[in-house]
């Protein structure tokens, strides 16, 4: 007798609870269950409704699958009876036609032997309007390739859109209040632009303001973790009497006993900067701030690197001389999913083993946001859960040292660290490799080249070591560079490094030496000093100057 698609549906469930750590947790993945949506009595075949994410329908059918993608459109746009979320993605599977003789557990080792399994995903608010991926035809795989393309579908584009334009928001309405404020006090904007260590002007301020709301972001998470340790209080609790207005000095003190525990990388910065904010009027602006953190935690979105990358693509503009052109977290994911998989582990080691995933160093080594490193990271932890690991479990031990990365600029490094934390927000770390690299003319005379030092084969003698301020979980220490990167340590380096050249004499370099080596208002003398430095460190290489700082 054949195998009914209601056994396979449960089977295939069964199966991909144990793809991910969170989905082995009972309700998460749901099978032929009915009143599960409002207003309806269909019965989805499988459910995926993670918390923090948006819910995931899954249509099965066994081949010739006539009417599996009907099934799967229409879900789009049905909302959930619990919780209120909305379907945006639903996964259409096709499945052999042979899986319907199996009988027990032969079927579930059909289905994961299977490598013939046809997959499309359709994401939108609307049956009648959606987006399918691919346009035409299927995406032929296995379990695993379903598993990861639910997580994906967990974060659609519109969620994703739909957030980055209420924080883009936010954060310029925050930018103009934050301009107003500083009319008259001049001296704040600098002593912003210094601890950023970026020029003053309107990106700086958008960039102060984003690191803030990140604070108040991870305020809130903590706040309602209930941790015994760390005793928070949420923010509404903060208002002062009797105009129930947010004022400093409150929000201060819980953020110095964070700081006291943990999470440095994310309130470090964000507490140099509310420290020096005039106190006059400034409840307006804490007001605007603490919204947009609400409103990114109604949208479930504080896990996705995507929200943040998207934000800082429309929001901060080109560092001219640095040249930071942030990563697409599209390009990210198509990067992560090349460089990175089933087999990329060193020989004898495995995705499963706790030890091997996290003995892994996987390097970029001009970090920007942490958009690459993030979705590296995202990748590795769905590969070990996939094998029957937890990502949170090794969380505290890829933070130490697996993940490298390197910035000139402080708060692109805290902005690192913050990305890769919010992968486990309540997970506490203690050491980091996130590290501000020295660039420009150094106090003792010499000229740091930022990530370029690397080059230096002499680097190994510790009259030559660089030494880098370190984002860790605890607090922020000195480390000579080429103790904490080891030079040809590495499994994976993703990068997209600065592009900038040293004959780009057009726009606003005209009047620039060498805008390569011009950031951070370096003179000539000193333009001319890194010039010479790094073509030493480059020769009888494969760079060449005129190429940029990309082939370096």
């Amino acid at each position: 007798m054949a195998t009914t698609e209601h056994t396979i549906n449960d089977t295939l469930a069964a199966i991909l609870r144990k793809t991910r750590y969170v989905w082995r947790d009972t309700g998460v993945i749901q099978s032929e269950q009915l009143g599960m949506l409002k207003d309806s009595t269909e019965r989805p075949d499988i459910l995926v409704i993670e918390p923090y994410v948006s819910p995931v329908a899954v249509e099965v059918e066994i081949m010739p699958a006539l009417t599996v993608e009907n099934e799967t459109s229409s879900r789009l746009g049905k909302t959930m009876k619990s919780g209120d979320m909305q379907i945006l993605s639903a996964v259409a599977v096709r499945l052999p036609e042979r899986i319907r003789a199996k009988q027990g557990k032969a079927i579930a080792d059909e289905l994961n032997s299977a490598d013939d399994i046809d997959i499309a995903l359709y994401t939108g608010d609307n049956p009648a309007k959606f987006t399918r991926w691919p346009r035409e035809g299927w995406i032929t795989g296995n379990v695993k390739n379903l598993s990861m393309l639910i997580q994906s579908a967990s974060i659609p584009p519109e969620l994703i859109d739909s957030a980055a334009d209420y924080l883009a928001n936010g954060i310029e309405d925050a930018t103009s209040i934050l301009d107003r404020l500083t009319y008259n006090s001049p001296k704040t904007l600098e002593n912003i632009s210094n601890i950023l260590c970026q020029e003053n002007s309107l990106q700086t301020q958008r960039m102060a303001v984003t690191i803030l709301i990140n604070a108040f972001v991870f305020h809130q998470l903590i706040a309602s973790n209930r941790d015994e340790i760390l005793d928070i209080k949420p923010l509404e609790q903060l208002r002062s009497e009797p105009k129930r207005r947010f004022l400093i000095s409150p929000i201060l003190e819980e953020w110095n006993k964070i700081l006291e525990v943990n999470y440095w990388p994310i309130f470090n910065i964000a507490f140099k900067i509310l420290k020096i904010l005039p106190p006059l009027e400034i409840y307006r602006l804490l007001e605007r701030l603490i919204k947009t953190a609400e409103g990114i935690l109604e949208n479930q979105l504080v896990r996705s690197h995507d929200l943040m990358g998207t934000a800082f693509q429309r929001l901060i503009a080109d560092r001219k001389f640095l040249a930071a052109y942030y990563t697409t977290p599209a390009s990210a994911s198509l990067l992560a999913g090349l460089a990175i998989t089933h087999d990329i582990m060193p020989a004898g080691k495995t995705w499963s083993s706790e030890a091997d995933v996290s003995s892994l160093r996987i390097a970029d080594f001009a970090c920007g946001t942490g958009t690459l490193l993030s979705t590296a990271y995202q990748r590795v932890s769905q590969l070990h859960e996939i094998a029957g690991g937890s990502s949170e479990k090794i969380h505290p031990r890829m933070m130490s040292s697996a993940l490298v990365g390197c910035d000139v600029l402080p708060a692109a490094t805290h902005l690192t660290a913050s990305m890769l934390a919010a992968a486990h927000p309540m997970v506490r770390y203690d050491q980091s490799s996130i590290l501000t690299v020295a660039y420009g003319k150094q106090p003792n005379g010499n000229v740091a080249l930022g990530s370029l030092d690397l080059l230096d084969h002499q680097g190994k003698f510790e009259v030559h070591s660089i030494t880098a301020k370190v984002v860790q979980g605890i607090g922020e220490s000195e480390k000579e560079t080429w103790r904490a990167i080891p030079n040809t340590a590495f499994d994976v380096v993703m990068m997209n490094p600065p592009f900038t050249r040293a004959t780009r004499h057009e726009g606003q370099s005209l009047n620039v030496p060498n805008p390569m080596f011009a950031a951070f208002g370096s003179s000539a003398e000193e333009q001319k000093l890194m010039a010479d430095a790094v073509k030493s460190l480059t020769k009888d290489s494969k760079s060449h100057g005129n190429a940029g700082e990309a082939s370096m």
